[in-house]
């Protein structure tokens, strides 16, 4: 069931007062190092491109190489991110294929590993041959600085221990390469029931890790659930055993692109632009 849960003023508010907050980054403007400190979880406060300042659109253009490993799921970053740009060409991508494109004015990523590009779990952090390709990746690619790996359903039935088996993984390969800001990911949200409640739980698990922590989490799950209506924002729950759990938003069920719609796609592209913005070193509005 969908809850409609505040006005567009107070999504203004949580603007400011959450994720995306003004003095929640301390980048120095070149994309160096993994860790931000004050809240740094990129979620549905974080899609209006309005806000962001050109200048800091151009620094992220200018100064950011992108890692991005995924399987079809996490397709729907690279879409979204696609048809910003085919809309307003000041959000130029150029997005290549186990390569790193080489394109003046555009933000340019290295999809996949170098010998694959549907990337699962022992592809990228798994197994000691996954971490080895990403070092690999960011090894021979050193103008690479922001690194980050998308879930497809696995929180919906990995333990608190698998779970952390990841974010333990992802923090070691941060310690390896200091240079680099590697990017944590909650799971999708399109599980319900037994499942959806497990992924709610492991999500919590991530988010709770990258604040104690202070690394950028870029809340997928969170992403799924809300949708703004245009006037103002409803988040998707659902009741599992006296738990209230989000879960995707009846407005994004379709398989337009990366098992969605072409909306849930656009969304989270915002929601790129504005965490590699803070990434660079934007405060925030």
């Amino acid at each position: 069931m969908v809850k409609k849960l505040i006005s567009t003023m107070l999504c203004i508010m949580f603007f400011v007062t959450f994720g995306c907050k003004k003095d929640d980054n301390n980048g120095n403007g070149n994309g160096g190092g993994q860790t931000i400190t004050g809240e740094n979880i990129f979620n549905h406060t974080c899609t209006i491109l309005s806000q962001i300042p050109a200048e800091w659109i151009d620094s992220v253009k200018a100064n950011l190489k992108v890692h991005y490993a995924h399987t079809s799921h996490g397709e729907q970053l690279t879409i979204g991110l696609e048809r910003i740009e085919s809309s307003n060409s000041t959000y130029s991508v150029a997005i290549d294929f186990s390569n790193l494109p080489d394109e003046p004015g555009a933000l340019c990523i290295f999809d996949g590993q170098e010998n694959e590009t549907y990337i699962t779990p022992d592809l990228y952090w798994e197994s000691q041959d996954g971490m080895n390709q990403t070092r690999a990746v960011l090894s021979h690619n050193p103008e690479i600085n922001v690194s980050m790996w998308c879930w497809c359903t696995q929180l919906d039935y990995y333990s608190q221990a698998e779970t952390q088996a990841y974010l333990d993984s992802i923090a070691k390969l941060a310690s390896e390469f200091p240079n680099v800001t590697f990017v944590f990911f909650t799971g999708n949200a399109q599980a319900i029931d037994a499942d959806g409640y497990n992924r709610h739980l492991r999500n919590q698990q991530i988010r709770q890790f990258c604040i104690d922590h202070h690394f950028a989490c870029f809340d997928f799950g969170d992403l799924d659930a809300w949708y703004y209506d245009g006037s103002s924002w409803e988040q998707a729950t659902y009741d599992y055993n006296g738990n209230t759990v989000p879960c995707e938003h009846d407005n994004f069920h379709g398989d337009e692109g990366g098992h969605t719609t072409f909306e849930s796609c656009e969304q989270k592209g915002r929601a790129v632009w504005w965490m590699l913005a803070r990434i660079a070193g934007w405060q925030g509005p």
